[in-house]
């Protein structure tokens, strides 16, 4: 059944479940058709209505909605940070290594706590990420330092044996400081 833009959208507000996640996932399908009436939602005082409109714009990755996406990074609700970074990730917006490193801690997986959309999102970037993401390695937060340590030790494998021996060595001199 093909409902319009705006009947997905009010749809978002259900009260069950399963016609939340039917009405985001047709809005993300429908693409940059639905960005314009995704953004206004991130403006709302529902935190739950706020994470699901900035994860469809984060599915969506229309460029126009990166700079509302940069935006609530400073959102209350760690969802919206979240998917706001990996919004910008997607996009290959310049500001998402920033947001990404930003929100490393927001939102971890319900199974996995060590990792964040922020996190993997991180291991994706690579290399280039590297030098901010050791910056964390001196986090007075122990969930920081450990995320951090994941990242790195997850790329690392995929370097050069020098470059990785380097960057394992860079997070064993973080642990003995």
């Amino acid at each position: 059944m093909t409902r319009s833009v705006e009947e997905c959208v009010a749809d978002l507000s259900s009260p069950d479940g399963i016609t939340r996640d039917q009405a985001l996932a047709m809005l993300v399908s429908y693409g940059t058709r639905a960005t314009a009436a995704l953004l206004p939602l991130l403006d709302g005082d529902d935190p739950e209505l706020r994470a699901r409109a900035a994860s469809g714009l984060a599915y969506i990755a229309d460029p126009s909605s990166a700079d509302r996406l940069f935006r609530s990074l400073d959102d209350r609700d760690p969802r919206v940070r979240s998917q706001s970074a990996w919004g910008l990730f997607r996009m290959r917006d310049p500001r998402a290594l920033d947001a990404l490193v930003k929100t490393i801690d927001d939102y971890p997986h319900p199974t996995m706590t060590a990792c964040t959309l922020s996190s993997d999102a991180l291991v994706a970037m690579g290399e280039p990420a590297l030098p901010r993401v050791a910056e964390l390695l001196a986090s007075p937060s122990v969930e920081t330092r450990r995320r951090a340590r994941l990242v790195i030790l997850t790329v690392a494998p995929k370097l050069a044996p020098d470059e990785a021996a380097k960057w394992r060595e860079r997070v064993a001199a973080a642990e003995r400081a």
